[in-house]
């Protein structure tokens, strides 16, 4: 027996990383990722380097062998160096879009689309026949980086818009090359700077404008807004250069930027949903549908464990509110904490909630049996938001939201039945964890916990709810609850301060209104009757 639980005691040590193979896989993380990322660097620049060696041997054959491998040579220092320093960048600075080995795959994806996509219209531009050759404004880095912001986030659409440019400002650059060593020194057909201004603005542009994105169409008014800046800088471009006459048609390159925002706003709304399906992400539109009571694990809970459902619905107040305190992200808050105990309807009556002062069955049961059915609503949450295809992020939050916080109620009893002489270990009276590892998955923690104990204050005053919620979140704190969500100090103050408002404004109170009574109301005058 007690070697089962010292075992039982060690997975759970792995699992939230405090074991020794837990400690050494930590400490060896970072040497982990930096390989990680130097290997996605030499493959991407291996593939960006592979693209351009034959036009480079073919257009260079007359050169002398030195030249050629000078030429070379630098063009893999360049597209590597940049693309390590990028990859770098994005590992210090923007661990969202390269924390796991599948997001370091999708965005050297993107990274080579993008290229690839200006790389195949550089190819069609050299054999049209026109004047002005300008196709490659026409690469859709935009709809990458309204990719990213709705798939990540803000500023990590901002860093990903700035390095695609900078590699499709290259591809630019060495197709002029290209060019020039073929003609003997002839301009190329697009300035590399000029491209990079126009596609990095556009890109900019869309990545501020896809902020909140809570209905599909918006997507079109995005697009709108990128076509129209990219017109009128390539309108600037040529206005520097003198070239633009006001007696004829505007050039067609602005024709290129305009069709190219509007063209990305039109692809990306109708391949949102399958990115959506296929990234399963949680982007704003996704969890504005998962809000409606008519989707059927909210339905279920209404059914099955009605007093769960009016738990989470008051902890998703208290989770939206603390989230806009400090910045997070509110409605991923509210739909964890909406769908957070769902685990719950495979055995409601177990949850005093939903007893209804009925009798309780845990009265027939041990505290160890006890403990096992109270925590198992977390794994039977995340089955059943994993056969309805919930979000990933929506998934870690009813995964996470009770951490490997403590039983107390059943380990007491415990302690009660078995005096001086308890047997099992402590840690199995714990939640199995892991422990929240966002803002919003640590924030319906608490709001779940402040919640439930503020329903036993017999007087709901504020000195008594403020105390209530310092003494909850100064004991997740202790107990190391919060050390993985990335919440600073200053943050759990704020949301202290907000789930305190929120609570005064569930518990405010109200005068006492008098039972009414006919005859103390006058009856109204009739009138005389004539």
């Amino acid at each position: 027996m007690a070697r089962r639980i010292s075992r039982r005691r060690r997975k759970l040590l792995e699992r939230v990383g405090a074991g020794p193979r837990g400690r050494l896989r930590q400490a060896l993380r970072p040497a982990m990722a930096l390989a990680e990322w130097l290997l996605e660097a030499a493959f991407v620049a291996s593939m960006v380097f592979a693209l351009d060696y034959a036009t480079v041997l073919h257009a260079l054959r007359g050169r002398a062998e030195a030249d050629l491998l000078q030429r070379l040579l630098g063009l893999l220092v360049l597209v590597g160096g940049l693309t390590t320093l990028g990859l770098v960048y994005l590992a210090r600075f923007q661990q969202r879009l390269v924390s796991t080995r599948g997001q370091v795959l999708v965005f050297g994806a993107c990274c080579l689309a993008c290229v690839a996509a200006a790389k195949g219209l550089l190819a069609l531009d050299a054999q049209v026949a026109a004047p002005s050759r300008s196709l490659v404004y026409l690469t859709p880095l935009s709809a990458f980086t309204i990719l990213f912001a709705v798939v990540y986030g803000q500023r990590e659409a901002v860093s990903a818009g700035i390095i695609l440019a900078m590699l499709v400002g290259l591809a630019v650059y060495i197709s002029r090359l290209r060019e020039g060593a073929a003609a003997g020194g002839a301009a190329a057909s697009a300035e590399p700077l000029a491209v990079v201004a126009v596609l990095m603005s556009g890109a900019l542009v869309a990545a501020l404008a896809s902020r909140t994105i809570r209905k599909r169409l918006k997507l079109l008014k995005v697009g709108l807004i990128v076509g129209l800046l990219q017109a009128g800088l390539l309108l600037s471009v040529h206005l520097l250069r003198g070239r633009l006459r006001f007696d004829q048609p505007p050039p067609i390159e602005v024709l290129w930027g305009l069709l190219n925002g509007v063209g990305v706003g039109a692809i990306m709304t109708t391949l949102l949903p399958l990115i959506e399906l296929a990234l399963n992400v949680a982007t704003d539109i996704r969890l504005l549908e998962l809000t409606d009571q008519d989707q059927p694990l909210l339905r279920s809970l209404v059914t099955l464990a009605p007093s769960t459902d009016n738990h989470s619905r008051r902890v998703a107040r208290l989770a939206e509110a603390a989230a806009d305190a400090i910045g997070a992200n509110s409605l991923l808050a509210l739909v964890g904490a909406y769908y957070h105990d769902i685990g719950k309807m495979t055995k409601p009556e177990y949850y005093i909630e939903n007893q209804m002062g009925g009798e309780n069955p845990h009265d027939a049961l041990r505290p160890s049996m006890s403990s096992l059915i109270i925590a198992s609503h977390v794994k039977d949450g995340v089955e059943l938001a994993t056969e309805a295809k919930l979000p990933r992020p929506v998934v870690d939050i009813i995964e996470q939201h009770h951490g490997t916080s403590a039983i107390e109620f059943f380990y007491d009893r415990y302690l009660q039945q078995t005096g001086d002489k308890a047997v099992l270990d402590a840690s199995f009276f714990r939640y199995p964890g892991p422990k929240p590892a966002t803002k919003e998955a640590a924030i319906v923690m608490i709001a779940d916990v402040v919640e439930a104990a503020s329903r036993s204050l017999s007087e709901p005053v504020p000195s008594r709810i403020e105390a209530l919620v310092k003494r909850i979140t100064a004991a997740k704190l202790l107990d190391g609850q919060l050390e993985d969500s990335l919440l600073t100090l200053s943050e759990v103050r704020l949301i202290e301060q907000s789930l305190f408002r929120v609570l005064c404004s569930m518990y405010h109170a109200r005068i006492d209104y008098p039972t009414p009574r006919p005859e103390r109301i006058g009856a109204r005058p009739r009138r005389p009757s004539r």
